[in-house]
C-alpha cells in the first residue's frame, strides 16, 4: 500500500506537468510501461505497481477532464448583435455562439463572463478568464492570439437630407462624426495617424467617441453629429432598439469608405489551446458552420 500512497501523492503533484506540452506522450509511455507491457519475470510487485499507476493516472485524467469541462470566456458586451445581454441577462450574440461552437468542437463547454474593454487583458493574465474575445495584439507569455474570429464591416452613415458625399475616410475631415471608444486605433494605420489624440490627449475638433455604442447611436440620432462610423449590423440593431424613444425614421446613406473589415481575434492563456482553437475555427468556416451562425442575425 506504500507504493499506492506514494504514486497517488505524486499524481496530484505532477498532473499539470503531465498534461502540458508533450505531457500526453509521457502519459502514453506510462500506460504502456505499467499497464499494457507484459510482466517482468521475477518481479512480484509488478502487479501492485501497475494497479497503483493505473489508479494514479485515472485520478489525473478524471481531475483534468473535470477542469477542462468548461472554459471561462470574457466578452465585451456592448456590440449587439455580436455580443449583448439578452432578456434573461445572459451573454448572447454572434461572437458568443461562434466561441461556444469552436470550443464544443474541442470538447469543452463555455462559461461566459461580461468584461469591460479595459478589464479584458488583465482578466486573462490574472487567470480570471481562459479566453478573451474581440482583441488584437502580439503574443507574449500567457497571451496567445488566435486567427481572426469576427469581422466588423465598418461604414460611415449619414442622413440623406444632409446630402453628404464621402469618397474616402479623409473626407470625414469636413464633418463631425462619432465613433466607438478608441475607434481611431481600429481602422488601419492611416486612420490612426489622422485621428489619434495628441500628446495632451486631445482629439480633432470633428472627432467624437462614445464609451458605449448605445451612446454613439443616440448621439447620431439626436443630430449632434453629421456622420456615424459603425459596423452595419450594429447600426441596424440600435436603429430598431432606439425607435421606441427616438426618431430613427430618417432615410440614411451608407458610405463604404473602409475597404477592409476590422478583424478581431481571441486571446488564449495556453498556446496549445490557441493552436487547436485556430484549427477548429478554420474547419467551422470551411464546413459552413460559421456562416450559419451569422445568418441567424439579420
Amino acid at each position: 500500500m506504500a507504493v499506492l500512497h506514494d504514486v497517488v501523492s505524486w499524481s496530484l503533484f505532477a498532473s499539470d506537468r503531465l498534461f502540458s506540452g508533450g505531457g500526453w506522450i509521457t502519459v502514453g509511455l506510462l500506460l504502456y510501461r505499467y499497464i499494457l507491457a507484459p510482466p517482468c519475470a521475477g518481479r512480484g510487485v509488478g502487479t501492485v505497481a501497475r494497479w497503483s499507476v493505473w489508479i494514479a493516472l485515472t485520478l489525473i485524467l478524471v481531475g483534468r477532464c473535470a477542469d477542462a469541462a468548461d472554459l471561462t470566456v470574457g466578452f465585451n458586451i456592448d456590440r449587439p448583435p455580436y455580443v449583448y445581454l439578452d432578456a434573461a441577462g445572459s451573454v448572447a450574440g454572434i461572437e458568443v455562439e461562434v466561441a461556444r461552437a469552436v470550443l464544443a468542437r474541442l470538447g469543452y463547454g463555455m462559461k461566459s463572463r461580461a468584461l469591460s474593454k479595459s478589464r479584458m487583458l488583465p482578466a486573462l493574465k490574472g487567470r480570471q478568464a481562459d479566453i478573451i474575445m474581440s482583441v488584437h495584439g502580439r503574443d507574449e507569455p500567457g497571451v496567445y492570439y488566435s486567427d481572426g474570429v469576427v469581422e466588423y464591416w465598418n461604414i460611415a452613415v449619414s442622413r440623406q437630407a444632409d446630402r453628404i458625399r464621402l469618397a474616402s475616410a479623409a473626407d470625414l475631415d469636413q464633418y463631425r462624426f462619432v465613433i466607438w471608444q478608441r475607434g481611431w486605433a481600429d481602422l488601419g494605420p492611416a486612420f490612426a495617424a489622422r485621428y489619434r489624440p495628441d500628446a495632451q490627449g486631445r482629439f480633432r475638433n470633428n472627432y467624437f467617441q462614445s464609451s458605449t455604442q448605445d451612446a454613439q447611436a443616440r448621439v447620431f440620432w439626436a443630430r449632434r453629429v453629421e456622420v456615424m462610423v459603425v459596423d452595419r449590423l450594429v447600426f441596424q440593431w440600435y436603429r430598431r432598439q432606439l425607435a421606441a424613444t427616438m426618431n430613427t425614421d430618417d432615410d440614411v446613406d451608407y458610405h463604404n469608405i473602409f475597404p477592409h473589415p476590422t478583424v478581431f481575434a481571441a486571446a488564449l492563456a495556453d498556446r496549445d489551446l490557441r493552436d487547436r482553437f485556430n484549427a477548429a475555427l478554420k474547419a467551422m468556416r470551411a464546413d459552413g458552420g460559421y456562416q450559419n451562425i451569422v445568418n441567424r442575425y439579420p
